[in-house]
């Protein structure tokens, strides 16, 4: 399209000079879409003049102006209301701790109908409104705040409705890697919502939403939460023990996810602390780091084998060496293990092959004992002993011709270091 007909088509479509401009935005290499519209239509009026045709540039003669972007054909006043968007933008990150950000738009879907097909009329050369609202707000909240605008993995993304003049201010999560260990027989790895009333409060569940009062999730998140001026928190571990295990050793790793952080320098030591001191004897949480997202599903892929001690009971008494070479025959045999009917109803009904490493008996009175056994990832310990009625297969229970079964659930190591 020529500049005869880009100008004529703002003319016959009353569009201001930001809209007239970013029709032509591939034109005019430098410009603002507002400065390339007054040119664009100051080159057409000299053309004119030049061809003795000053009739045909009205903006630039007979005294009628373009219009203002309030009159605009297309925008709507869009345009004109940068100053005031970019103030809403302002306000929305005061008090929020960020570096980086990047502006996003919401504007009427009329408006974005008409100026699709502007510029299908106008040969495709234009730059969408969306992208001059992002890039004119951005600027200006930039000029002010000293942010940085960044457009790959910023702290905050800030999406401006245009319509209803509001913002959403969409922080960026924080991650924080670490381990835990857990020596509370009493409390589950994550919150846990309450069955009759799925975590809305009730009576069961003492108004509190939960199954559990605390958790590793609550103990660990509580002081990371208030520290970031967070909204939400999220619990990824890898792997997880039964609520009456304790988790031994280095610990179990895990990321915590702190969603809409006002607050993104945190001291992690001194969280670390006082996470440590106020869950003294129940769990401690160690080796603060930060991580990227991507942590998360690694860490949820990672698989090792894992080393428990359990106490056992045995009904009626079994002899020290009938245990022995019961223990013996399990090491290094591939057991099969359909979904245990105590997490049945959550999990899906299928035969797992699992392998188990070893199995050492370390001491045993007849009715009772104490086994130390490395398996594989996802191994069902309780049932490996027990049999769960036949659906693992075999176990320690069929071996030694008595009813087994765990007291007592200790995770003392889990390999990292050989996976």
């Amino acid at each position: 399209m020529d500049l005869r007909a880009f100008a004529e088509l703002a003319q016959r479509e009353r569009l201001c000079l930001g809209c007239t401009g970013r029709l032509a935005a591939r034109l005019g290499y430098g410009l603002g879409n507002h400065e390339r519209g007054q040119a664009l239509l100051a080159t057409r009026a000299m053309l004119a003049e030049a061809e003795d045709e000053a009739g045909e540039a009205p903006y630039f003669h007979g005294g009628t102006p373009a219009p203002t972007s309030n009159e605009c054909g297309l925008c709507e006043g869009l345009c004109g209301e940068v100053a005031q968007l970019a103030r809403l933008v302002l306000d929305a990150v005061e008090g929020v701790e960020l570096e980086t950000f990047q502006v996003g738009t919401l504007v009427d879907k009329e408006i974005l109908v008409r100026e699709k097909e502007l510029q299908m009329a106008s040969g495709g050369h234009g730059e969408p409104l969306k992208s001059q609202l992002n890039r004119e707000i951005g600027s200006r909240v930039a000029g002010v705040s000293g942010l940085a605008p960044e457009r790959d993995s910023p702290d905050a993304v800030i999406v401006v409705d245009t319509r209803y003049d509001t913002v959403d201010l969409q922080l960026r999560s924080l991650f924080i890697e670490g381990r835990y260990t857990k020596a509370d027989r009493t409390i589950p790895q994550t919150r846990w919502p309450c069955r009759e009333c799925r975590g809305r409060g009730c009576e069961r569940c003492d108004g509190s939403g939960q199954m559990y009062p605390e958790s590793v999730q609550s103990l660990v998140a509580g002081p990371l939460l208030e520290a970031a001026g967070a909204s939400e928190d999220k619990f990824h571990g890898m792997g997880r023990e039964d609520i009456d295990a304790t988790m031994l050793g280095e610990g179990r790793p895990f990321v915590l996810e702190l969603r809409q952080p006002k607050v993104r320098s945190l001291d992690l030591a001194a969280l670390e602390k006082v996470i440590n001191a106020a869950a003294a004897g129940r769990i401690t949480a160690n080796g603060f780091v930060w991580v990227e997202r991507p942590r998360v599903a690694e860490l949820k892929e990672t698989v090792c084998d894992k080393t428990y001690r359990v106490d056992i009971s045995c009904d009626p008494p079994v002899e020290i060496e009938r245990l022995k070479k019961g223990a013996q025959r399990l090491a290094g045999k591939v057991v099969e293990q359909r979904t245990p009917t105590r997490v049945s109803h959550r999990r899906a009904d299928l035969v797992r092959p699992r392998r188990v490493e070893s199995m050492k008996l370390l001491s045993a009175d007849g009715a009772s004992a104490e086994l130390e056994i490395r398996a594989q990832h996802g191994t069902y310990i309780r049932e490996l002993v027990s049999g769960d009625g036949g659906r693992t297969s075999p176990s320690l229970a069929k071996l030694v011709g008595a009813e087994c079964r765990v007291e007592v659930l200790d995770v003392l190591h889990l390999h990292l270091e050989e996976t």
